[in-house]
């Protein structure tokens, strides 16, 4: 009866440790970071040209709200259900993989500092409130791919001069890929385009797989995207025209003819939203890919163009300071707009 009983005793020991390793085990990777395939981004170019401000993922826009502080929100796709997910000012918003990446850029009052970084890039998981700091320095604009994030950051102690450098996402792996301040923005495939700005508008390519920089193109380029065998660019050379050249043929097209300076592209919606600046008036308007169907959306200055399914976001200056601004929507495809505030909500 005696070693009956010891035999229950170790078994159910026995049990308990292996439940004890298995919850272990299950902790360890169910809080494992899940990585990124090669070629994954978390955000269009368009959307990252302008900001960052407004992420589309499952069914949900992330975005940062004005309303309240810039801080971290997010909504149903429809503009429903607001949520508020962090109190961070956020800005470059990329999702992926239930993982919402950001750069912060708090306000650096000693009461703000006393909780933490003001400044860097940052994760957090969604359904989670605790954003886990990927890098602390300030960050000007970033973009994913892969399990990199490239980005523009000051150097040390050098408020004056910016880099160009990359980390894993996983907060390891940092280094610094070229002292000039190229923006790397434009993602096609594995390669990141920028503009030289330095001594030209030269369009430069890197090479994600062993970083080096060539230069793509000569030319007077401006904010280039690639869509569907596409690049769409705004032509310096000509006036600030909005331009697209075919990557098979080399065949350049001017879509419109007036001064561009700023658009979005969506190759889902087949749609591009671009801020005109005329002698004869500054406009918002919108066309197909291939320029047709051009439409005035509103009259006046707008920026920070975000393209969802949806809806189109930006911002219209309404006062004298370009910070003076009134959030607006419209239907992507559709041909109304609306003032849009979303509420504070705690």
């Amino acid at each position: 009866m005696g070693n009956k009983k010891k035999i229950i005793i170790i078994s159910v020991i026995a049990v308990l440790i292996a439940l004890g390793i298995g919850l272990i085990v299950y902790n360890s990777i169910s809080s494992r970071l899940r990585y990124n395939k090669d070629g994954d981004v978390g955000n269009t170019t368009g959307n990252l040209y302008n900001g960052g401000y407004f992420c589309e993922y499952k069914g949900y826009v992330y975005f940062s709200n004005k309303a309240d502080s810039d801080s971290l929100y997010r909504m149903k796709s429809d503009g429903t259900k607001l949520e508020k997910l962090h109190s961070d000012r956020v800005s470059y918003i990329q999702v992926i993989n239930d993982y919402i990446y950001y750069v912060r850029m708090n306000e650096t009052s000693a009461e703000v500092v006393l909780r933490g970084q003001p400044y860097g890039i940052f994760r957090l998981e969604i359904g989670d409130n605790k954003a886990e700091q990927i890098y602390n320095g300030v960050v000007l604009s970033m973009r994913m791919l892969g399990n990199y994030l490239y980005f523009q950051s000051y150097i040390e102690k050098n408020e004056d001069k910016l880099q160009l450098k990359k980390i894993k996402i996983d907060g390891t792996g940092l280094e610094t890929i070229s002292d000039e301040d190229y923006e790397p923005i434009c993602v096609n495939g594995e390669d990141i385009y920028f503009i030289e700005v330095k001594d030209s508008h030269n369009l430069m390519r890197m090479d994600t797989t062993d970083d080096r920089i060539v230069t793509a193109a000569e030319g007077n380029y401006y904010m280039p995207t690639f869509i569907n065998g596409f690049m769409y660019f705004i032509d310096l050379e000509a006036g600030m025209k909005l331009t697209r050249v075919n990557l098979s043929t080399d065949e350049y097209v001017v879509l419109d003819e007036g001064k561009c300076i700023n658009y979005n592209v969506s190759e889902e919606n087949n749609v591009i939203y671009y801020q005109l600046e005329n002698e004869d008036g500054h406009k918002l308007c919108r066309m197909a890919l291939d320029g047709e169907n051009k439409v005035v959306v509103t009259e006046g200055d707008c920026k920070n163009i975000h393209i969802t399914k949806n809806y189109t976001y930006f911002y219209k200056i309404t006062g004298i300071s370009v910070d003076d601004v009134t959030l607006y929507r419209a239907k992507t495809n559709g041909s109304s707009i609306q003032e849009v505030n979303f509420s504070k909500k705690d």
